[in-house]
Parts: structure tokens; C-alpha cells; sequence
């Protein structure tokens, strides 16, 4: 006969405890995911966007009115909507253009407990 303390020695696995806390891990991760997709896919559409204006035949010889046309219409077509026009500063020079982004994604967590991602990007034009 076993006594009662040496069937707890020889069992192995998880606990209904154990389980119970991978899972809430698992759904917590989850649910980060979830709420972050979106804007990390709009990061990475807005790099795209960006990152083609260097495509952009005789670019640093348009207008500031035409590059931002430029940046809108690719915006449109990527359904970004999400940035204005105050969220892009664009310099020229003689033989350059720097496209200048910076914004802040304030995402809802829960109730009023939000993510706050800052965004900055840069990108330089040169003259083809």
C-alpha cells in the first residue's frame, strides 16, 4: 500500500492553476497583437509611401504643394488615414528634399489606459 504523500511526488504535468495562467499570458498577448496590428501596419504603409517618393522621377524640382499632393494621393490610395498635413514638414534645398513625419498613435489598452506610440521618420530626396 502507497502512502498518501507518494502519489503527489510521482505525478507530473500542469495544475489546473498552471493552465489556467499560461492561458491568461496567452490571451494577454493576443489581445496586444490585436490592438497593435493595425498601427504597426500603418508604420509600415507609411514607410512604403514614403520610401517610393525616392521613385519619384524630377521630385526636387516640384513644389512643396506638389510633393504633399504626391504624399496625399499615395495616403488615399493606401487608406492611411490617420496623418494630416501638420504632421509633415518638408525642406527644400537646391539639390535635395527632406520629408520630415513625426506624430504620436494613441491607442486604447483598456478604459482609459492607453498606448502612446511616437513616430518619427525622415527621408532624404536627391535629385536624379
Amino acid at each position: 500500500m502507497l502512502k498518501k504523500n507518494s502519489n503527489y511526488k510521482q505525478q507530473k504535468g500542469f495544475t489546473l492553476t498552471g493552465w489556467a495562467i499560461v492561458i491568461v499570458i496567452f490571451l494577454f498577448f493576443a489581445y496586444l497583437g490585436m490592438i497593435l496590428a493595425p498601427v504597426i501596419i500603418n508604420n509600415h504603409t507609411t514607410n512604403r509611401i514614403l520610401e517610393s517618393l525616392k521613385e519619384e522621377p524630377g521630385i526636387t524640382q516640384k513644389s512643396k504643394r506638389e510633393i504633399w499632393r504626391l504624399i496625399d494621393n499615395r495616403m488615399t490610395v493606401n487608406q492611411v488615414r490617420n496623418l494630416k498635413k501638420e504632421d509633415f514638414d518638408i525642406e527644400k534645398d537646391a539639390n535635395t528634399v527632406t520629408i520630415y513625419l513625426e506624430y504620436d498613435d494613441k491607442v486604447r489598452f483598456a478604459a482609459n489606459v492607453y498606448i502612446l506610440i511616437e513616430r518619427n521618420k525622415s527621408v532624404e530626396l536627391i535629385r536624379n
